[in-house]
């Protein structure tokens, strides 16, 4: 925890790793193009922090309180990230030059309820129950990523790649899909919210 024992409120192109933060708060802090690796941020808080183009890989942030924080241009690389209610951070006004980008990460029992993220990476992830309603997911990246009891309801995914996704319940009525990507065989589950009658 030394790294953030010090009046520096600013931290530039720092690699931080093995930090052990869990159930720290962590406030007023600004992480431009830094690299956190293998780090516990277990029930941690991030408050008014603000994280712009930076890379968390190998790490914990299960349960992650995220109130009022910035995330631009950030990627998660094989993190846990369960329980983590995103629509505490600030994003209002928030302009994405590169997509927020999970990749391999286990994001279940997370939200992104109501929240404007258009173009944002869920690759190869495990996103179980995780609250996706009401959100502009548009052109989202949801390729090889298992959905299983995941929420849509009026979500746009305009343009979303569900390569190789699976375990999704879209009820087609009541979210906007049109030019979205879906597998051959899975996209049969997109029939589940039909008045129809499938055999085989």
């Amino acid at each position: 925890m030394k790294e953030f024992s010090n009046d520096d409120q600013n931290f530039n192109g720092q690699t931080f790793k093995d930090l052990k933060c869990s159930e720290h708060k962590i406030s007023d802090k600004v992480f431009d193009n830094c690299s956190f690796k293998s780090c516990d941020f277990n029930e941690a808080i991030f408050d008014n922090c603000e994280f712009n183009n930076c890379q968390f890989s190998d790490c914990n942030l299960n349960n992650l309180a995220v109130s009022n924080s910035k995330f631009a241009d950030v990627t998660f690389n094989d993190c846990k990230i369960i329980g983590v209610n995103w629509t505490q951070a600030y994003w209002r006004g928030l302009v994405l030059s590169t997509p927020l980008s999970f990749k391999e990460c286990m994001i279940n029992s997370s939200s992104f309820y109501g929240l404007n993220l258009q173009k944002i990476v869920i690759h190869k992830c495990r996103a179980h129950d995780v609250d996706f309603r009401e959100a502009n997911l548009s052109s989202i990246n949801f390729s090889h990523t298992d959905l299983m009891n995941s929420l849509f309801n009026n979500t746009n995914l305009t343009d979303a790649n569900f390569a190789e996704a699976e375990n999704y319940d879209i009820n087609i009525k009541n979210n906007l899909i049109k030019n979205a990507t879906f597998s051959r065989y899975e996209a049969v589950r997109l029939l589940n919210s039909l008045d129809i009658n499938l055999i085989d």
